[in-house]
């Protein structure tokens, strides 16, 4: 069980990482409390049966994704085409995930975010 436990926490880690989605809007979508999340990212928990239905469909992984242990990652081609990156930024951010501190990934996914929105308001703007 504990080899599965590091698998999906991992693995949850590195879909947040590149889907630039934060554990508290993680929390939300699923309609848990953010400390649940927490546990579940620091392996003491897991999510139950449909959370992680509800966890691959957010994501479009199989199930099996989340309990693959050694170095799994996402269908790179797929990720890139759903986030709209390049494949070598998505390979980069994974990379990234596995190595750097939190505060760096924190920091880019607040960029992330920002440049996310930036978009959605360049797309909203009214030009009447």
């Amino acid at each position: 069980m504990e080899k599965n436990m590091n698998a999906f926490n991992r693995n949850l880690h590195n879909l947040l990482a590149i889907s630039g989605t934060d554990a508290a809007e993680l929390a939300q979508a699923l309609n848990v409390e953010l400390p649940e999340i927490n546990r579940w990212l620091n392996g003491s928990a897991a999510p139950d049966v449909y959370q992680l239905q509800e966890i691959a469909k957010r994501f479009g992984m199989p199930y099996s994704y989340f309990f693959e242990s050694g170095h799994s990652l996402p269908n790179v081609p797929e990720v890139a085409a759903w986030l709209g990156l390049s494949e070598e930024t998505v390979e980069t951010l994974l990379a990234m995930a596995d190595t750097e501190p939190e505060e760096v990934m924190d920091a880019l996914d607040d960029a992330i975010y920002a440049m996310a929105a930036a978009v959605s308001t360049a797309g909203e703007v009214d030009t009447e």
